[in-house]
């Protein structure tokens, strides 16, 4: 009996636990439904009136302040908020036609009006204005007397805007930045872009994004792109959270808001999440070559790029030290007969004919200059120099071939052989028409080259030089006319019609001790009223001291001989010698003396525009016009106006300072 009870108490308390483990779960249950999550915000059913793009519009005038006074609804998606702190008391929001800029006097707009969010702008009794070009919509109001666009008070920003539905797409366009403009109207303003391989510059990559000092000052970083060399500002708040983080070194994509301040493109960041800089910085990464052929036929008419991840590689052809060619620029040749091409650095190179160079030409601009192709503004430190010394051999063709395949050569090394040379002046500044048995090419100097005013010859028996081009002219450009390289290789002067007068002897002594000898080597005598003796001083090409023979004698008969000396000099000369005095005679020994028949040049000492340093170098002798005296060799008896030539086998040195014993004598 006792067990039985015990059995029924024990059932009766199992019943009750079981009741009271049911009523709970029905309370909890009960409970969870009162607290299930409300539905999301729903689509208020609000039709816009206006685009965006149309609301904008309606302000034209920059300064302006344009109330609207008219129903205009316009709708969009919020694109950027007051979350990071980046944005004080605004929003930026978008639809398929632009973005605009929200001005609202409340703080934690996020909280209501979320990036993704649908929002519907009630615009009538606003105002539409800018600040310094950038479009803004809030009220206008009278500020110290004057009138102001000021935010929309927090009371009345339900009545003004409706929030719409959440989680709408937010795509940033992708842009480049010569897509974007300063023009108020433009449809970028304002909205969410998206820029590609882009970078922070070297002198940013140690910074934070903003100030994080008490005075939290904005601060303007820049980035660039790895492809046009361009760049934009970042602009920060130091009220922003991530005012203090270091910006990242890489390169990638970049997310922001596209707003101006006047004529300045700046960018405004959401969060740091839109800066995904995670890949190498511009030319760090790995490369293969791409042969400078496969380059050139990128180009078809229109700007493009080279694609990422290549360099190319070849022999430097120009030769900066003459400055026949932009500090900026050099002329890179693959290898003999193969193609070559212009590379346009960021700034002035220190790269050397002969350089043998690996470029990295990953996404850089491919594009023609005044028809020159061009791979344009490589930042200098994508150039590698992997040796030096390296030459390449011409190519040797005629006029007529080079015109049939500029485009193919341009900017390669040519040989023309049998050339005549011919132009408006004398000497190789400017354009100097080149001329074969097969057709013309002008051959262009800049006017600033070391070379430019040295006279060219008549003929050459070759000429080298980079092909180039300027608009439809085909050009060919030198390096150095003279040596090292010769790239014009005078033709021999014809053979002299008969004898006439020379400089026959130079002597260049102590002090004022300076004088100079005219011999008659022809074979008849010469009237000296069509002759002229003439100095050009310090590489010059305009005349220092000029002399007509007349007026030292009338004639000079066959054998004869003139001495010319400086006012000063004081030498004592060999009996029966008398020397006439003339400026002519105020020469050093890096000044070029020119003897003149009815104003044709017959004979030269030294080349005029080209100063030597102290010296001219005869027969060896690099110091041999100066303290000096040399004597043109018994054989000689016609002028020679090819220097080169005349300083090398047509004189003989007399060491001996002040020594006038030969003067008047031959």
């Amino acid at each position: 009996m006792t067990n039985n009870n015990i059995s029924m108490k024990r059932f009766n308390v199992w019943s009750v636990s079981l009741i009271l483990m049911l009523a709970v779960s029905l309370m909890i249950s009960s409970c969870k439904k009162n607290f299930d999550e409300p539905p999301g915000p729903t689509d208020p059913g609000i039709t816009p009136t206006h685009t965006i793009s149309q609301l904008k519009a309606m302000h034209a005038a920059s300064g302006a302040y344009d109330v609207i006074n008219a129903d205009v609804i316009i709708g969009g998606v919020v694109v950027a908020n007051d979350k990071s702190g980046n944005l004080y008391k605004e929003l930026y929001i978008q639809d398929g036609t632009g973005g605009i800029n929200i001005l609202l006097d409340a703080n934690g707009l996020y909280n209501s009006f979320p990036v993704g969010r649908q929002v519907y702008i009630k615009c009538n009794g606003l105002c539409i204005s800018d600040y310094n070009r950038l479009i803004q919509l809030g009220v206008k109001a009278t500020v110290a007397g004057s009138p102001s666009l000021e935010a929309i008070a927090s009371t009345l920003i339900d009545q003004y805007i409706i929030g719409g539905t959440l989680n709408n797409p937010v795509t940033p366009r992708v842009v480049t930045l010569n897509d974007l403009s300063t023009n108020m109207q433009d449809e970028y303003l304002g909205s969410l872009i998206q820029l590609n391989n882009y970078e922070f510059v070297t002198g940013d990559t140690s910074k934070t994004y903003a100030d994080t000092s008490a005075y939290k000052n904005s601060v303007n970083l820049t980035v660039k792109s790895c492809g046009a060399n361009s760049s934009i500002i970042i602009r920060s708040s130091g009220y922003a959270n991530f005012a203090g983080v270091n910006v990242p070194n890489g390169n990638g994509t970049l997310t922001a808001i596209y707003t101006v301040y006047g004529n300045t493109k700046q960018l405004i960041l959401r969060d740091t999440a839109d800066v995904q800089f995670n890949n190498y910085r511009c030319g760090q990464g790995p490369t293969t070559v791409m042969n400078i052929a496969d380059v050139r036929a990128l180009y078809s008419g229109s700007t493009t790029a080279a694609p990422d991840g290549k360099r190319i590689t070849g022999v430097v052809i120009s030769d900066r030290s003459t400055n026949n060619i932009n500090s900026q620029n050099l002329v890179l040749q693959q290898g003999n007969g193969l193609a070559g091409i212009l590379v346009r650095f960021d700034s002035p190179h220190s790269f050397n004919l002969g350089d043998s160079l690996d470029v990295n030409v990953s996404l850089q601009e491919v594009s023609e200059y005044r028809g020159l192709l061009q791979v344009n503004l490589v930042p200098l430190n994508y150039a590698t120099r992997v040796s030096t010394g390296k030459t390449i051999t011409p190519r040797v063709a005629t006029i007529t071939d080079i015109n049939s395949n500029f485009e193919a050569w341009e900017s390669t090394l040519v040989t023309i052989n049998d050339v005549a040379l011919s132009g408006s002046g004398s000497s190789y500044s400017g354009s100097v028409n080149l001329t074969d048995v097969t057709g013309s090419l002008v051959m262009f100097t800049s006017s600033s080259a070391s070379f430019a005013g040295q006279i060219y010859p008549a003929n050459a028996t070759a000429v080298t030089g980079y092909l180039t081009q300027f608009d439809a002219t085909y050009e060919l450009g030198i390096r150095n006319p003279g040596a090292p390289l010769n790239d014009v290789v005078a033709a021999a002067p014809p053979p002299p019609s008969g004898n006439d007068l020379i400089i026959s002897e130079y002597i260049e002594g102590s002090s004022n001790n300076k004088y100079l000898e005219i011999y008659n080597g022809g074979s008849a005598t010469a009237d000296l009223s069509l002759y002229d003796l003439k100095l050009y001083s310090n590489g010059n090409t305009s005349v220092t001291n000029s002399l007509n023979l007349a007026t030292v004698q009338a004639t000079l008969a066959p054998g004869e001989i003139i001495v010319i000396q400086n006012a000063s000099a004081a030498l004592t000369l060999p009996a029966g010698v008398t020397a006439f005095s003339s400026g002519v005679c105020n020469f050093n020994g890096d000044d070029a003396i020119q003897l003149e028949k009815s104003g044709v040049v017959i004979d030269v000492f030294g080349e005029k525009g080209v100063d030597p340093g102290s010296s001219w170098t005869i027969a060896g002798d690099a110091t041999a016009a100066v303290n000096k005296g040399v004597r043109r060799n018994a054989g000689i008896t016609a002028g020679n106006i090819d220097w080169t030539t005349s300083s090398a086998s047509e004189w003989t040195v007399n060491a001996t300072i002040d020594d006038v014993s030969n003067l008047g004598t031959r």
